[in-house]
């Protein structure tokens, strides 16, 4: 405790740099009375004691959030999954964020609910306000674990629920008109892959012919095609540890891969060195890797021209998952097909498709109870 001119002041030693280990130290003063200073210096010692003292960091949210991301967070996830990541930090964490710039230590919950307010009002999506959510979360608890904050002011803070997305399947009749309206198509493969293995878009543009068995019938997931920010589409692991699965499919599926291997064929005999051998079983003409965005017009296109209902190209995963639920097809099964981390998430997408075949428990569980007794 010490005199600054007509003000109090205390000075405490509260520990050591965890990176640079030099000692460091609270000095507070502006006190008009000696026992408010020594009352505020023994609050401090007290969380000094209790191991609960952190120093409130004077570091500003953009900062952190950029080292945060770049020295941690980065190095934890897929390179996808950190592409994307970037790229919602950059725009909505960083540069349109009304407490970018303001001290980590500062940021209330208020601001936090402000922010999230603020994205509803330009009309993002409750899902991805929600992603923002998750990395706020995740970079404030890093923020209290090394100590450069008290509290996670996300804790308490109210971002929108995630609307579902609406779902759009296709009856038989649509699929049958698609896929015939489709023959002769390049593209024809692509989306009888969709309907008939429920397979992610990535994944079906990822497939290799070294992932097929003709023999057994099989295709094995393992990786997915996706976009890198200056390296342009690569092929990556799959999107979770199930999603690298085996999965059966029929003699039809199988006469469809041998036609359109044979067309490949004729590619390659045509181009000759300038052919692009990556073993794809969906690529371009000089087989190189297929941009999504030419099968999305080419959904788009012949979707108009058949006249079915107009639906997303992840509908045609939906619709293989419906149309085997509605058929009695064990939820475990359809979730081990889909490659979905548990079948808990299959059964909250799915649950109103599972036919109700329980009228008869009832007559079931007092008949049982009769052998008993």
């Amino acid at each position: 405790m010490k005199k600054r001119g007509n003000t109090d002041q205390y000075v405490v030693y509260i520990g050591r740099d965890p990176f640079t280990g030099k000692r460091k130290q609270k000095t507070k003063g502006g006190f008009k009375r000696k026992k408010d200073a020594q009352a505020a210096l023994n609050k401090v010692l007290q969380e000094i004691d209790a191991q609960g003292y952190v120093e409130p960091s004077k570091e500003i949210f953009a900062s952190f959030i950029e080292s945060w991301f770049k020295s941690h967070f980065e190095k934890r996830i897929k390179e996808t999954t950190a592409s994307n990541a970037q790229s919602l930090i950059n725009k909505h964490l960083i540069r349109e964020n009304p407490f970018a710039n303001k001290p980590l230590s500062k940021i209330t919950t208020e601001d936090i609910d402000a922010f999230y307010n603020f994205k509803i009002n330009e009309e993002y999506s409750s899902s991805y306000i929600h992603k923002m959510h998750q990395i706020l979360n995740q970079a404030f608890n890093q923020a209290v674990k090394w100590k450069r904050i008290k509290y996670n002011p996300v804790n308490d803070a109210d971002p929108p629920a995630v609307k579902k997305e609406e779902m759009k399947i296709w009856s038989y009749d649509e699929i049958n008109m698609f896929l015939e309206h489709c023959k002769g198509e390049r593209h024809y493969l692509t989306f009888l892959l969709a309907i008939y293995t429920g397979l992610r878009r990535g994944e079906i543009l990822g497939l290799k012919w070294s992932d097929v068995d003709f023999i057994n019938k099989t295709i094995h997931v393992q990786r997915s095609l996706a976009y890198i920010p200056k390296k342009g589409y690569i092929l990556t692991s799959t999107k979770t540890r199930k999603s690298n699965r085996i999965i059966p499919i029929s003699d039809m599926v199988v006469k469809a891969l041998v036609n359109h291997r044979k067309q490949q064929e004729i590619w390659k005999e045509q181009l000759g060195e300038q052919y692009q051998e990556e073993d794809l079983v969906i690529c371009t003409e000089t087989g190189s890797k297929q941009d999504p965005r030419n099968v999305l017009r080419a959904l788009k296109r012949l979707i108009t021209t058949s006249g079915v209902t107009q639906i997303r190209f992840h509908d045609f995963r939906h619709t293989h998952a419906s149309i085997l639920i509605s058929n009695s097809i064990d939820v475990v099964k359809v979730s081990k097909r889909l490659g979905h981390p548990n079948a808990r998430i299959t059964l909250e997408t799915y649950a109103h498709l599972v036919p109700n075949e329980d009228n008869d428990l009832a007559d079931v569980f007092e008949k049982a109870l009769e052998k008993i007794s």
